[in-house]
């Protein structure tokens, strides 16, 4: 018995350490040199607009959607470092879904979003390397990629990832 229970520990802390090692590569600053803030997207009212135009100031762009859970768990933090971070421009994009299922999404959750946008087939976060939902992009002034965050973030996550910009 004491020799499967050691055998499970090793299993569980190897398992640990690898995901931690993963986590790191994951959000290596460094990581997408060469993604750029550009692509089309779609605004509420189906017009297609080029991400480039947000060029010109830090921008955080977050890929969501309303069926994830860890993006409904950190859209709220989002949401208010948005309000509190009057230099940087936060664009909500929302990953094969309508306006129709987002607005009812945000009026179920009580949150005040500002303009969401669409990427209905995923086709520019499929560029930029995405792994999966929730992944935050932070863009400098220029456009150039200077950090990715796959997953949910926390508020000091977020804040450091805001200190680079």
């Amino acid at each position: 018995m004491s020799t499967t229970r050691s055998w499970i520990q090793w299993t569980v802390a190897a398992a640990v350490l690898l995901a931690v090692g993963l986590g790191l590569f994951l959000r290596n600053p460094n990581q997408g040199s060469g993604v750029r803030l550009e692509g089309q997207v779609q605004d509420s009212s189906g017009e297609r607009l080029d991400l480039a135009r947000f060029r010109g100031q830090p921008v955080v762009v977050n890929a969501w959607a309303t069926w994830c859970g860890p993006c409904r768990r950190e859209l709220p933090l989002l949401l208010e470092q948005a309000r509190a971070q009057s230099k940087v421009r936060f664009v909500f994009l929302n990953q094969g879904e309508g306006p129709e299922a987002v607005r009812a999404y945000l009026e179920e959750a009580r949150l005040d979003m500002p303009e969401p946008y669409f990427d209905p087939s995923s086709e520019v976060i499929q560029r930029w390397g995405a792994q999966g939902l929730p992944t935050t992009y932070f863009f400098d002034a220029t456009g150039k990629l200077v950090a990715k965050h796959i997953g949910e973030l926390n508020k000091k996550q977020l804040l450091d990832y805001l200190s680079l910009l």
